[in-house]
């Protein structure tokens, strides 16, 4: 795997037990990795772990720090990078991960990282 996206992969938010203590919160975290590939959304995890969204969106960000929406695009950019460090091009990566094009995703990349999204190529070997 290239040294950056091991950095990437390594700055995402966890899921453990002492960070997320709600199990509700744990179970949104888990069903949103399990369902990655059918286009989560917050009234489906929430109703998987029997919340309404609303009650649901508070709970996430109080336990994670962050909003369901901008977890969906941390997983969704893990994805991508890793399929990248896999072999693909950054386009495959990026249809594969959900990204609407290549562009999207080097948009979210830079947005997020501060660097673009062709700097995985130098670290790519």
């Amino acid at each position: 795997m290239i040294r950056l996206g091991r950095k990437i992969l390594g700055s995402l938010p966890a899921a453990d037990d002492d960070a997320l203590p709600d199990p509700r919160a744990l179970a949104m975290i888990d069903y949103a990795r399990t369902h990655l590939d059918d286009g989560v959304t917050l009234p489906a995890a929430a109703a998987d772990v029997g919340l309404s969204a609303s009650r649901a969106r508070h709970l996430f960000v109080a336990h994670t720090g962050l909003p369901f929406k901008a977890y969906m695009r941390w997983l969704r950019l893990a994805q991508a990078v890793s399929l990248y460090a896999t072999g693909r091009s950054l386009t495959e990566a990026a249809h594969d991960a959900g990204f609407a094009d290549s562009a999207h995703f080097s948009r979210t990349f830079k947005r997020t990282f501060g660097l673009p999204a062709a700097t995985l190529r130098l670290y790519h070997g």
